[in-house]
């Protein structure tokens, strides 16, 4: 049984705009996509939307300098930045949430110029790095800034951020199995046990300003 964490709390709270935070569908309004990604084509933050739309996972947040968007294209990831004139924070935070929400936040954010398109995945830790992992303890990722986003009792597995990416991390555990009750502290709970495997998932916090 999944119980599903906040996604990427700090950054809801305080960063989101457009669409929810973490990873997102396609929509079907949403115009479509070239064939092909070309980062040298970008200019605009125009240019980069029919990606975000239909990319199968991607991310937007902003503050008052940057705004930013990480989102899959070609099997690549990617983080794109564009800076944020002064006030444009404030007005798109001030704009009313209804159907039509998105949309005009979108139109407002358009003409921003890109500073920069960074192809994520050289900074994709190989499987024998992740491996590295194995036997350290829940606490010692939580306090590496690891948060999760699900876990599963069942099987012991929880969906992981750490950085830039998520990961499924399963944990070794032989014990009574645990009861899932509304008062669960997933981070009390696993923070004594131990890391049995990692393996990749996709994005994790890449859309956080915060986040190098």
């Amino acid at each position: 049984m999944k119980k599903i964490g906040s996604l990427i709390a700090a950054v809801c709270m305080l960063l989101l705009l457009l669409t929810a935070c973490g990873q997102q569908a396609a929509t079907e309004s949403s115009a479509a996509a070239p064939a092909h990604f070309d980062p040298a084509q970008v200019e605009t933050v125009a240019d980069l939307l029919p990606f975000l739309h239909n990319s199968e996972e991607s991310q937007t947040s902003a503050n008052e300098t940057r705004y930013i968007m990480a989102f899959k294209a070609d099997d690549v990831y990617y983080r794109a930045v564009a800076e944020m004139p002064e006030g444009m924070y404030d007005k798109i935070s001030d704009v009313e949430y209804d159907d039509d929400h998105d949309a005009t936040v979108e139109k407002m954010l358009s003409p921003l110029k890109v500073q920069s398109v960074e192809n994520l995945n050289d900074k994709i830790p190989s499987q024998e790095e992740l491996d590295k992992l194995v036997g350290k303890t829940g606490q010692e990722l939580f306090d590496d800034g690891w948060t999760y986003w699900y876990y599963d009792l069942s099987e012991m597995k929880a969906g992981l951020y750490g950085g830039l990416f998520a990961y499924d991390v399963v944990f070794d555990y032989d014990g009574e199995p645990m009861e899932n009750t509304d008062d669960f502290d997933f981070y009390e709970e696993f923070k004594d046990l131990k890391v049995k495997s990692v393996t990749f998932y996709g994005l994790g916090d890449a859309a956080n300003p915060d986040t190098e």
